[in-house]
């Protein structure tokens, strides 16, 4: 019995087993056939270098448009533009799903290719192969191709350190992607592309074309006969073809045709800068024609240069020699560009320091005029300033105070106190008749006169108030105001104007000197060969200070009332 029961339980386990394996089988099977497909497809098997073809590859479900990687195509193949879709279909009741993707491709060389296979999750599509041969319409089409490169040069005669200006022109009639423009060159020439690009839609016999502009600078850097390659176009073009579905892909390498250049020395007698250009323009202008100033007043002198087809590095530098009765202040030069000229404008202050005539230096610039072949001379000529004392700027002498006094006395009729005693007899008759009391009252009279003296004698130093004293005090504090206002807003030109108009004969001269040097340090800021960042700080605290003095010092010089006012609390 036991054994039987045995052999029950172990064909049982036998057939158990056997029924998972069909069971996994049928799964496998199961999964198999429901499983996502793969497709790839092409075009055409057989194309030529260059010419278009389409890649189509699907799969039976719905997946992102990322899930396909293109980049094993890239090694033999220009991938181009890429359009994916999804699309869900209902047929019979039943929904089928789809993924595809179009891709654009080309081959780079003739021969066998083989495309891929794509593997998409669990599926992949099976290799395609390609066979590419040398298209015989491909250099057909390159010469057929809508685009043109032109370079142009005005000169093809140079001197070395001249520059000259490079024109290209590109027409484009088709597609192009990847494109590229190479400078010119040439050896013994730096090129350098000036400005933008300058581009523009236009119709040509019925076809429209882009045009495109680059402007280039060709400075000769040595003598000889030189060769200079025009700038070349890369790229690659589309080409469409009615007898081919998607066209080709065409290389473009157009280049300019090359000018051969002539490029002349410096002559051996030429002396001083070589400043080789067509044309060379300075000017100056002034801000005050009139020769006669004050010492202290400002003159302003602007040179302008002007060189055509010059970089702006090449420019000189405009240095003069100013004689040392004057203080000059330059500011940095300032640069732009003017059509083919390039500009250099420097600004000087000028602020003499002592009167008399002085004589300003003029301005001389050689340099060599490309076009004639000779050395011209450029100048602008200087200026005599006949300078005049600051009336302002001088202290007026005051009167010594013995003077004062010696005045003061003979005016209030006092004689020497020797002169009393010319009368003696007189004298000893009154000293007779006096009582013990009269030295006392001598000496009360004696100090009321003694103060007396001194109250008038105080009061003869104060000038009398006129109305001439009242008007130039009322200008000189409206020149203060100016003053202070014109550091406030940090207008150098103004505060020195205001500066040597006001009159600061009532300074201190330990106030007045940290004036000057806070003065001159702010036109040293504004107008150095290295301006620098001023503070305008000390000035204004020094102004003001000065201003706080001086209204101080007119509310002590005020009147007290004749009748002083009696308070409200007492008027009773």
């Amino acid at each position: 019995m036991h054994s039987k029961y045995v052999t029950f339980l172990s064909a049982f386990c036998r057939t158990k087993l056997w029924l998972s394996v069909v069971l996994l089988i049928g799964s496998l099977l199961s999964y198999s056939a429901y499983a996502a497909q793969v497709v790839a497809t092409v075009s055409s098997n057989q194309v030529g270098v260059n010419e278009i073809f389409e890649l189509t590859v699907s799969i039976d479900d719905n997946v992102s448009a990322s899930a396909l990687d293109l980049s094993p195509l890239n090694n033999d193949f220009i991938v181009g533009t890429t359009s994916t879709r999804s699309m869900n279909r209902f047929i019979n009741g039943s929904v089928s799903r789809q993924t595809q993707w179009q891709v654009s491709l080309a081959a780079k060389a003739k021969g066998d290719f083989t495309i891929p296979a794509f593997r998409i999750g669990a599926s992949a599509s099976d290799p395609i192969r390609i066979q590419v041969s040398e298209h015989s319409d491909a250099a057909a089409s390159t010469t057929d191709l809508a685009i043109e490169v032109n370079g142009r040069m005005d000169k093809s005669r140079l001197y070395v350190g001249e520059s000259q200006s490079y024109m290209v022109q590109i027409k484009l009639g088709e597609q192009l992607e990847k494109a590229s423009l190479i400078a010119p060159q040439g050896e013994g020439l730096e090129v350098v592309q000036v400005g933008d690009d300058h581009q523009a839609d236009t119709v040509l016999n019925g076809r429209r074309y882009t045009i495109i502009n680059r402007k280039y600078r060709i400075t000769a850097t040595k003598p000889g006969d030189i060769t200079l390659q025009g700038a070349k176009l890369t790229g690659t073009a589309f080409k469409s073809d009615s007898s081919r579905r998607f066209g080709m892909r065409i290389p473009v390498n157009i280049q300019a045709e090359p000018m051969p250049l002539t490029v002349l020395a410096e002559p051996d007698d030429y002396k001083g800068l070589w400043l080789p250009t067509a044309d060379l323009q300075l000017e100056q202008t002034w801000n005050k024609d009139e020769p006669h100033i004050k010492v202290g007043e400002p003159v302003s002198r602007t040179l302008t240069l002007k060189m055509k087809g010059t970089p702006q590095s090449n420019l000189p530098d405009l240095s003069l020699i100013y004689p040392d009765s004057v203080r000059v202040y330059s500011e940095k030069p300032v640069y732009q560009q003017e059509n083919d000229y390039s500009v250099m404008t420097l600004k000087q202050v000028i602020i003499p320091r002592r009167s008399g005539t002085i004589t300003l230096p003029s301005l001389t610039v050689n340099w060599w005029n490309t076009d004639k072949g000779e050395k011209v001379i450029s100048q602008v000529e200087g200026k005599v300033l006949q300078v005049q004392p600051d009336a302002t700027a001088s202290i007026p002498g005051a009167m010594r105070p013995s003077d004062e006094h010696s005045n003061g006395a003979s005016q209030a009729g006092i004689s020497n106190p020797q002169g009393s005693n010319a009368h003696p007899a007189a004298v000893n008759q009154q000293v007779q008749g006096v009582s013990a009391w009269w030295p006392w009252l001598t000496l009360v009279v004696t100090l009321l006169w003694l103060g007396t003296l001194m109250m008038w004698l105080r009061s003869r130093k104060q000038p009398p108030l006129t109305t001439e004293s009242v008007s130039s005090a009322s200008a000189n504090s409206s020149i203060s105001d100016k003053l202070i206002a014109a550091v406030t807003a940090c207008q150098p030109m103004q505060v020195q104007t205001y500066y040597n108009a006001w009159d600061k004969s009532h300074l201190p001269a330990k106030h007045r000197q940290q004036l000057d040097q806070a003065v001159s340090a702010m036109m040293a800021a504004y107008y150095s060969e290295s301006p620098q960042t001023w503070d305008k700080s000390d000035l204004l605290a020094l102004l003001q200070r000065q201003q706080k003095s001086r209204k101080k010092a007119q509310t002590a010089n005020e009147l007290e009332p004749l009748v002083p006012e009696i308070p409200a609390a007492d008027r009773k």
